[in-house]
């Protein structure tokens, strides 16, 4: 009776080991299965590395970018479609430079005195009158040439970095960049430097003090857009640029020029756009000085050049 159930225990307890061994053996196998198949396909991607070759070099190059024209101005369609035509009108003089006289032919002389002797100088005291400037004709109509933004910083004299909020101010506003759009004929922003030395406000030739930039094609007449339409209507007690007086001489160098220039305070260039989005990004905002360079010169250049201004919305009040 003892026997039977020991014999009977010794079999079950074979066959628990035996279960309990089969499944570590065939784990076993199957990570040394795996590990080979891992080293077989490490293998055939060196091999593969191996045979391909190096890329080639390639010479091409990125194309030059050359930014387009995006949108029409409006207020350069003004000018070509209205305003041009009635600047000839107000400005078309009738009166052409008068011929001079023909000189009158000279007489032989009628002794030998007078032969021998040298001729009287011709007086020339009877030329006609002649105009300053040529008269306005559709080939010479005024036209803008350049709008010049100019402010200078008194604090860059002590601090230069006083001058990082100026240059972001007008890259802002301008838009212009160094050769920016691929136009070669923009410079940007551009740090003007003293040229001479003033100790009484400690100012040493060469220290950069100012900053100016030059607006020329569409981008100037953005810039007029903006001025007049967001700028000028927001200014408090603004009666328009002041006229010169009227003792003013006509042969003064200002008043041949054809260059139109006021200014405006701090407060106005928080009024643009660009800069009321973000006016906290701007540590300190500036004054600034609007230039209008016209392509009139001579006699009532100024004048003239004052009508062109005003044909764009931007009034003139006498002081």
């Amino acid at each position: 009776m003892s026997s039977a159930p020991l014999r009977s225990l010794a079999t079950s307890a074979t066959r628990v080991s035996a279960l309990r061994r089969t499944p570590i053996t065939t784990v076993a196998r199957a990570a040394s299965s795996s590990s080979s198949t891992k080293t077989k396909s490490s293998k055939s991607t060196s091999k593969a590395a191996e045979q391909t070759s190096p890329l080639t070099k390639d010479d091409w190059e990125l194309p030059h970018i050359h930014v387009g024209p995006t949108h029409s101005s409006r207020y350069s369609q003004h000018y070509h479609n209205t305003l041009a035509s009635d600047l000839m009108y107000m400005t078309y003089s009738h009166r052409q430079a008068q011929r001079p006289p023909k000189p009158e032919p000279v007489q032989p002389p009628q002794t030998p005195y007078e032969a021998n002797r040298p001729r009287p100088p011709i007086m020339r005291g009877n030329r006609a009158l002649r105009t300053k400037t040529t008269g306005i004709n559709p080939d010479s109509v005024p036209k803008l040439d350049s709008i010049i933004i100019h402010t200078m910083v008194k604090e860059a004299i002590v601090n230069k970095s006083t001058l990082l909020s100026a240059i972001m101010a007008m890259r802002a506003i301008s838009g212009e960049t160094p050769n920016g759009g691929g136009r070669k004929g923009s410079n940007g922003v551009e740090v003007i430097v003293a040229k001479k030395s003033a100790a009484a406000w400690k100012l040493r030739a060469g220290m950069p003090v100012s900053v100016k930039v030059e607006l020329k094609g569409e981008a100037m007449y953005d810039f007029i857009q903006s001025l007049v339409d967001f700028v000028l209507p927001r200014l408090r007690d603004f009666p328009g640029i002041p006229l010169p007086p009227a003792s003013t001489p006509k042969n003064a160098p200002s008043s041949l020029a054809g260059i139109v220039s006021f200014g405006f305070s701090p407060t106005a260039m928080s009024f643009f756009p660009q800069i009321e989005a973000n006016t906290d990004a701007y540590p300190r905002l500036h004054g600034f000085h609007v230039y209008f360079k016209t392509s009139l010169r001579g006699e009532n250049a100024h004048e003239h050049a004052r009508a062109l201004v005003s044909g764009f919305r931007i009034p003139f009040h006498r002081r």
